[in-house]
């Protein structure tokens, strides 16, 4: 089984959020820092084109204007033209149309430079009026600087633009997550309603239609289950009136019989389990007729020590050990209790009599104090706790105890089961 909390949708949803909020701040950033720098060499690139076009023109105008030879800006009509040592550091590289090269050396002052060369082919209107190469060098520390500084502040300025985007987005897929998720909401208080409300009609008026099916299935399975606990319980009911009378007869004829039988007649004990196993089944269909009625009504109390009548259930039930090696410890700390004496005796009778059938050999240990029963007893060293079944003992002690408010454990592995009941 995962491990993981459980959360609510809306809850989950606001982490899945969370996280791509994040990623597409981070994706941002980066396709931006990206673009800056690729605008920044595009601006490059045409800011050298714009200075061949200027220089073209100006000698188109001017017949006598001289390019400029300067050591940071250069321009030559031909390749052949540009000073050897100059070619030689563009000579691995083939010159496109706007396109320029760039290389980095050192000056004859030892400065780092960067290097670019451009080739431009300029038109007039008429006509083409021929190319240009443009050499520029610029000092590598201070282009590196304003790298730097382009780049921070882009980082800046992306950041903040990507963050408000980023909040606005968060938050209108939120507010779009928010009203897809109300319905559900809706669905719970409804489901909220209806198990405080089992009996009454809740209209389904959601405006989903596919909520309306799932509270109408809803409805359908409750009217289901309540028509078989209905069922069941009148079961009960009848089953139990039904069983009054021949209990009733055949403990009067019990009764008869150990009036008529004397003590030192050997039937005599054969008729004292029989009359207690009539007791029993009396009180047994007492609490199944109680159990099926729809209040529940509470029983009287009355005060009962609990050891005594553990002491008096494990010597009535002691013929279910006799061909068995079992030993029984019974550690009573318990004094009177006030308690519904008819069902607790019920409860214990079914505890000691489930660990008694269920075990083969070993001790069973019983601990009572004056507001828990614990019992414990070894498992057949042939069953397994997946198979090991007890039958109608431990689910009427169960449904007692829960309509008292009791509270029921029962444990069980390879080697032993247990059962705790406080009241």
């Amino acid at each position: 089984m995962s491990s993981n909390p459980v959360r609510s949708l809306a809850a989950q949803s606001r982490q899945h959020l969370l996280y791509l909020a994040i990623a597409i701040f981070i994706g941002q950033i980066a396709l931006v820092t990206i673009f800056s720098f690729y605008q920044v060499g595009q601006a490059g690139k045409y800011y050298m084109h714009l200075d061949a076009i200027k220089l073209e023109q100006a000698a188109n105008n001017n017949p006598d204007y001289v390019l400029p030879q300067r050591d940071d800006v250069s321009a030559y009509r031909e390749w052949d033209d540009i000073p050897l040592e100059i070619r030689q550091l563009f000579s691995g590289s083939k010159t496109q149309p706007l396109e320029p090269l760039e290389i980095e050396r050192v000056n004859e002052q030892g400065v780092r430079e960067y290097g670019y060369l451009l080739y431009s082919q300029v038109q007039s209107q008429e006509q083409q009026t021929g190319g240009l190469y443009l050499l520029e060098f610029e000092e590598a520390d201070k282009i590196d600087a304003l790298a730097e500084a382009i780049f921070k502040q882009t980082l800046i300025e992306a950041s903040l633009i990507t963050g408000i985007f980023s909040l606005v987005l968060f938050l209108v897929i939120s507010w779009l997550f928010k009203n897809a998720v109300k319905p559900l909401s809706l669905l719970v208080e409804w489901s909220s309603r209806v198990k405080q409300h089992p009996g009454s009609e809740i209209d389904v008026q959601f405006s989903i239609s596919e909520l309306n099916e799932i509270a109408n299935q809803l409805l359908s399975t409750l009217q289901q289950v309540r028509e078989y606990n209905e069922r069941e319980q009148q079961f009960l009911r009848h089953a139990s009136h039904e069983l009054r009378t021949p209990l009733a007869i055949i403990q009067a004829s019990l009764d008869t019989l150990g009036v008529r039988t004397a003590p030192k007649d050997p039937n005599f004990p054969s008729l004292l389990r029989a009359s207690r196993a009539c007791t029993n089944m009396i009180l047994l269909s007492e609490a199944l007729l109680w159990l099926a009625r729809p209040s529940s009504r509470s029983i009287g109390k009355s005060i009962v020590w609990p050891g005594a009548l553990c002491g008096e259930l494990l010597v009535d039930m002691q013929h279910l050990v006799e061909n068995k090696n079992i030993q029984v410890s019974l550690n009573d700390q318990a004094s009177s209790i006030r308690i519904e004496n008819d069902l607790f005796r019920i409860v214990l009778a079914n505890l000691i009599r489930n660990a008694f059938q269920h075990t083969s050999g070993g001790t069973i240990t019983l601990v009572i104090t004056d507001n828990s029963f614990v019992i414990s007893n070894p498992v057949d060293a042939g069953g397994k706790p997946e198979t090991v079944s007890f039958g109608l003992g431990l689910h009427l002690v169960e449904r007692i105890a829960s309509q008292l408010d009791w509270q029921f454990d029962f444990a069980l592995d390879h080697q032993w089961a247990c059962v705790t009941l406080r009241w």
